[in-house]
């Protein structure tokens, strides 16, 4: 039987035949001609097509007349045999439509691939019975041959099957399929680490699965060119260019427009700048083509002269043989910037910022064209002062002051005639002048390249590629010149200077392209080894948010996931031995000097709390008799969590059993990410404690001075109160009782009367003198103005705390910060905000429905009272309700009130942070209501800021006084209110709508209270200013609803 022949024919048979591998020939005349004639045997012939199935094949080639009218109806299909949709009809006549891509394997061929994994051996080894997997929360189980998993949250029982995770644990050889399935796959979107961990542990499981995941995502092509939001390219340090050089020896040149044509046919300004006077032109053009730019540069030569270097961008007219002629003529060295880097001509393009808007004001205000206008703005522009350079260009091109509108206002006013110099003295003075300005002008730029790079390097990197390391580079859209986006990845050819890099682009019109640092991002390549086993890659960040499905910050061992929080802090073990990848937040010379100073100590960062040896903590109950308190009733699952904590503390000396008469019972409260925690309830033990007076310190007044730094670094202690030791006799009276143990602490307790005195007693005698920092209770903050400051207090503190033998806790520490979170707020950079977690957690509260629920929230709410205009009007119908007189009645009031609150919170301002070396300003008003204030002071450019806000309501007598007591009692609270502020002698400017409490203090009239109040603010230094009730608008919105 053969495709081509079939029947009986006749062969001849022979001993041998002499062609390798065949052992049976058919001739081509059995194929009926079919066969096309070859001079070789081949297994499988080339047929020739018979006019019948060249038909099938072309049937447009045959002409219709060829098949009748009977033919066609037995070739139609009978449709309407079969009412239903064929699939051929369909999408679903396409393979592999969902993208799978391939077949994959049965159940059979999975059992196998497990028992030859070696990676899955010892997991063998841990299976349990059936019987007893629903008594634990995390074990290995086989399901009908299959190795499985069980896994369960540990903030819930093992016992509920419903919230029981079951996987199937997955080989070595199908890993990457599963990946690829959960990350790449057109149903998987491409999401980040963590929502692609949540998917794969939804239903599979493999030893080492979170770093596979994370490399897996990293190393995502897609995933770099797309980029995501939160990946963004660090910038690199600023690099200042020299201070200054020769006038007009090295100038920058670049192309506006096209703008509106004018009367003239201008369309376009060639703008040049000195870099060393910063002094502008600007030459109307009607094209910008290479020859008519050569023109108007040569003009602009026959003024000023040739300079050496001319530095432009990388448009094509720049770039032009024509141009590049003109240059090379005249002995000009071209130099051309960075492509999409506009930062390398920084001032020019600055000023063609500048100049357009005052092109915009000219043509708005005299209505004609712009190109009239320009002579005209360049000369204002050319007179006024650079702030960079401290002198206007045109001091520093001509030495002189030009004269210009103003000058010969002042010369026909004053009458007084140029004196009359010789040429020599002339000259001289001239002379003399260019020479000092020129030292100023280098001390001046000098200064502010330091500030602008001290504030820009904040956020900036040290990043460097090597040759033939591949990179993605952000380039424009092909066709579409005004978008980007990440193209490659390509190869770095070399480096070129400090931050640019030349790359090869094979594919793009031009083969290679210089591409600042800035542009680039390494591009990462996806191992072909395989993935299990790969570890964490360092440098993927995942945000620390909740899941309440498989926590990633569980730490895993041998592949069983343990008990821990949802994003588990590394022990200082860890963190120290990968400092790298813990401060890569900082460039290298600061992740450099951090790591260094902590290597310097490394007693400091040990994984369990030391005990200081500063002081000790004591419990004196007078002669109170023993308090004695049985152990609180637990299930079986918080008794066995409470054996576990009480053997922790039993073997890192924490506790020690106990033969006390004081006994105090232990309960488990949840933390905020939903796991136990240990506490003792001391409170028949506080309620004899005899009381410790040392005070904390005041909120404010830590912000206020760690609010203005420039950098901060936050530090806190590992347990804080376990590094404070108990005298013998606290020892006994701090006992506590489980069900199954009965103990006493060694070390203060959480909990404690007294404790928070003792401790902040201690990091005050540790810390003592350290200048630029500030400690409430175990948050330390280091704070100061520059970096080598900034270094050497923190080495200082590390000492300190060293010395103290005390423990830092890494996992919580910020070093050389620009912001961070202090005591409820953000503080830093001179400004003070608050913490947006903290805010929507308050504009989350429900509406209360008991005072006590009130309360609750509007002490929530007015721990950020200073951030809100009109707080205490806006909470007037909430405070109302919390007086036991008044019955607790929710009306449409309060609720307006309620959602009012909240919005303020959610628009609450940025504040400044206060500088205690300028003065302050204060605006007052007073309504039906209440007073309300601000306290405000000037930036370094004169703009005023707000500091604090201040508004209480009226008493009910008070509602009673005349309007100028109202207003002078508005003034009267602002100042007591902020005395630790304006009580300086430095002059305080009042702003106030109510004019006669202007002249408040030359008075004289018979009203007793305002005399009173007159005579208390001559203990003050201030200046009362009137301004219009429209214009006051800060204060008046503090004192309405």
């Amino acid at each position: 039987m053969h495709n081509l022949v079939s029947g009986e024919v006749a062969v001849a048979v022979c001993s041998s035949i002499p062609i390798k591998g065949v052992s049976f020939i058919l001739g081509n005349d059995l194929a009926g001609g079919r066969m096309l004639a070859a001079p070789e045997v081949v297994p499988f012939p080339v047929v020739s097509k018979r006019p019948d199935d060249l038909e099938k094949r072309f049937p447009e080639a045959f002409p219709v007349c060829v098949t009748t009218r009977a033919m066609s109806a037995k070739k139609k299909p009978d449709k309407e045999a079969d009412s239903d949709i064929a699939l051929f009809d369909t999408f679903l006549a396409k393979g592999d439509v969902l993208g799978f891509g391939k077949v994959f394997p049965s159940c059979d061929e999975l059992k196998c691939e497990q028992g030859r994994d070696s990676t899955l051996s010892s997991l063998f080894d841990k299976v349990v019975p059936e019987d007893e997997m629903t008594a634990v929360s995390c074990c290995y189980f086989v399901d009908n041959g299959v190795l499985m998993r069980k896994w369960t949250s540990p903030t819930l029982s093992c016992h509920d099957d419903w919230s029981s995770v079951f996987q199937v644990v997955v080989p070595s050889v199908y890993r990457q399929d599963v990946l690829q399935l959960a990350h790449d796959h057109c149903l998987a979107g491409h999401m980040g680490i963590r929502k692609t961990l949540d998917r794969v542990m939804s239903h599979f499981f493999w030893p080492g699965v979170k770093s596979d995941v994370a490399e897996h995502c990293r190393t995502c092509h897609v995933c770099q060119v797309i980029g995501k939001p939160n990946q963004k390219i660090p910038p690199a340090p600023l690099h200042p260019i020299p201070a200054i050089g020769e006038p007009f020896e090295r100038i920058l040149i670049d192309c506006v427009g096209p703008l509106p044509r004018t009367k003239s046919g201008n369309q376009y300004l060639l703008t040049i700048m000195c870099t060393a006077t910063r002094f502008p032109e600007a030459i109307s053009l009607r094209r910008i083509t290479a020859s008519a730019i050569s023109k108007a540069l040569i003009k602009f030569f026959t003024v000023f002269g040739l300079p050496r270097i001319i530095q432009s961008d990388q448009g094509s007219n720049f770039m032009s043989r024509v141009f590049s002629q003109v240059l090379q003529q005249l002995s000009i060295e071209h130099q051309t910037s960075s492509a999409y880097h506009p930062e390398s001509q920084g001032a020019l393009e600055r000023f063609h910022q500048t100049l357009k808007t005052m092109l915009r004001a000219y043509c708005k205000e005299f209505e004609r064209d712009w190109d009239e206008g320009t002579p005209l703005l360049l000369f204002a522009a050319r007179e006024v002062t650079q702030e960079s350079l401290g002198f206007s260009p045109a001091e520093l091109v001509f030495g002189h002051t030009v004269r210009g509108p103003l000058k010969l206002l002042k010369e026909r006013w004053l009458a007084n005639q140029s004196p009359s110099t010789n040429l020599l003295d002339f000259v001289c003075h001239f002379r003399s002048k260019l020479n000092k300005a020129c030292e100023l002008v280098r001390q001046n730029w000098g200064e502010a390249q330091e500030r602008m790079k001290g504030w820009y390097d904040r956020s900036a990197k040290h990043r460097a590629f090597s040759p033939c390391e591949k990179v993605l580079v952000l380039l424009p859209i092909l066709g579409s010149a005004l978008q980007a986006r990440f193209s490659g990845p390509y190869v770095v050819e070399r480096r070129v200077g400090e931050l640019d890099y030349l790359i090869k682009t094979p594919e793009r019109k031009r083969k290679t392209r210089l591409c600042h640092v800035n542009l680039l991002k390494k591009y990462c390549e996806r191992s072909q080894a395989g993935l299990s086993g790969v570890k964490a890659v360092a440098g993927v960040k995942t945000a620390a948010v909740l899941s309440t499905s498989i926590p990633v910050g569980e730490k895993e061992i041998d592949g069983v996931v343990e008990r821990g929080v949802s994003c588990a802090r590394l022990p200082n073990s860890e963190i120290v031995a990968n400092l790298e990848v813990h401060l890569s937040y900082l460039d290298s010379p600061h992740q450099s000097d951090v790591t260094e100073a902590i290597c310097k100590y490394p007693a400091l960062f040990s994984d369990v709390p030391t005990c200081t040896n500063v002081l000790q903590h004591d419990i004196d109950v007078g002669d109170a008799a023993p308090i004695r308190q049985h152990p609180y009733r637990v299930n079986p699952e918080k008794r066995q969590l409470m054996s576990k904590e009480v053997d922790y503390m039993l073997q890192h000396g924490i506790a020690e059993p106990s033969a006390s008469p004081w006994s105090s019972p232990c309960l488990l409260v949840d933390k905020s990410d939903r796991t136990p925690r240990f506490c003792t309830d001391p409170r028949k033990v506080n309620s004899v404690t005899k009381p410790d007076c040392y005070p904390l310190p005041r909120l404010d007044d830590c912000i206020d001075r760690v609010g203005s730094a420039a950098f901060v670094t936050k530090l806190d202690l590992l347990k804080g109160y376990w590094q404070v030791p108990l005298t013998q006799r606290a020892r006994e009276i701090s006992a506590f009782v489980t069900p199954d143990d009965f103990c006493q602490y060694r070390v203060m307790a959480f909990g404690m009367r007294n404790a928070p005195a003792t401790f902040q007693r201690l990091v005050n005698l540790v810390l003592k003198g350290v200048a630029g920092c500030e400690a409430y209770l175990d948050d330390i903050v280091i704070y100061s103005s520059t970096w080598s400051r900034h270094i050497a207090q923190v080495e200082e503190v590390f000492g300190r705390l060293a010395a103290a033998n005390l423990t830092v806790n890494l996992a919580k520490c910020e070093f050389g910060q620009a912001t961070v979170a202090y005591l409820g707020k953000v503080v830093g950079l001179g400004v003070v905000c608050p913490i947006g977690a903290k805010v929507e957690a308050i504009c989350c509260f429900g509406v209360p429905t008991s005072r006590g629920e009130l309360e609750r929230f509007l002490g929530m709410a007015g721990y950020y009272r200073s951030f809100c205009k009109n707080f205490a009007t806006a909470a007037a119908p909430l405070t109302s309700l919390l007086s036991p007189k008044v019955h607790f009645v929710w009306t449409e009031m309060c609720q307006l009130a309620f959602e009012n609150l909240k919005a303020l919170l959610v628009s609450a301002p940025v504040l400044a942070a206060p500088d205690f070396n300028k003065p302050f300003k204060l605006a007052v008003d007073a309504s039906d209501a209440g007073v309300g204030a601000a306290l405000l002071q000037d930036d370094s450019s004169g703009v005023e800021h707000p500091v604090c806000y201040f508004s209480r309501k009226f008493d009910i007598h008070q509602k009673h006084y005349s309007t100028i007591e109202k207003e002078a009692l508005a003034l009267i609270s602002a100042l007591d209110h902020f005395d630790v502020y304006v009580s300086s002698s430095q002059v305080l400017v009042v702003y106030t709508d109510h004019n006669p409490l202007v002249f408040l203090n030359r008075m004289r009239n018979s009203n007793h209270r305002l005399m009173r109040w007159s005579l208390f603010l001559q203990g003050f230094n201030l200046e009362i200013k009137h301004i219009r009730g429209r214009d006051n608008v800060l204060a008046d919105a503090l004192s309405r609803a």
